[in-house]
């Protein structure tokens, strides 16, 4: 029983740490997530959630359900880091195309076919 104790309390630290770095309120990932707010909070403080809210949650904050689970940065926090900062610099260059010698560029996303600026 003490097990499920400690992997609550993990699942409540990764939801918390992943939701602060996100600058998402604990309302607005009860929103997106689609569960009420006291269950993130209850998360958040250790108590263990169901599969389909784990996953809820996990989906909300882009992550793997799995991710939520771990107890180290280990190799799926790396991916998870990366695939983040990806995802920034991809919107970045979406929505900014780039300026060369005062005529607008096209972005990376004309170039991939996404976007056209």
């Amino acid at each position: 029983m003490k097990e499920s104790v400690n992997l609550g309390f993990i699942v409540g630290q990764n939801v918390r740490r992943l939701r602060q770095k996100k600058n998402i309120t604990q309302e607005k990932l009860a929103e997106k997530s689609g569960v009420c707010v006291n269950t993130i909070r209850n998360i958040e403080k250790g108590r263990w959630p169901s599969a389909y809210t784990l996953q809820a949650v996990a989906t909300a904050l882009k992550v793997d359900a799995k991710f939520l689970l771990s107890s180290e940065k280990d190799e799926m926090y790396l991916k998870e880091e990366l695939k983040s900062k990806l995802e920034q610099a991809f919107d970045f260059l979406i929505k900014k195309p780039a300026e060369t010698d005062g005529k607008a560029a096209y972005s990376v996303g004309h170039l991939t076919g996404l976007k056209k600026y």
